[in-house]
């Protein structure tokens, strides 16, 4: 069955639970899409194949309104299943 990598390096981002982390801006840079993101008062660029979240979730897509990832968590029998999330993009200023 599937099951997260143990042994590869944590990135940053993984330190955070998914819900403290804001999808904040998009930027573009040679037709590649990166996702701006805030966590703990501080900013990351990510791009796809990024880890971030506590539960190995690695992002799948960006666009200019939400950010997909697949998550790696285990069910009550202790199995590796997938779950898929999405951060909305945060509207900055206003209301």
């Amino acid at each position: 069955g599937i099951q997260p990598d143990l042994n590869r390096p944590k990135e940053p981002l993984e330190a955070f639970p998914l819900e403290s982390i804001k999808y904040v801006g998009v930027i573009e840079k040679k037709k590649q899409s990166f996702g701006i993101v805030t966590a703990d008062g501080a900013l990351y660029q990510v791009r796809t194949g990024n880890y971030m979240g506590q539960n190995f979730g690695v992002i799948t897509r960006i666009s200019e309104t939400e950010m997909n990832l697949r998550e790696l968590v285990q069910d009550p029998n202790g199995d590796w299943v997938e779950r898929v999330s999405s951060l909305q993009l945060q509207a900055t200023g206003g209301k």
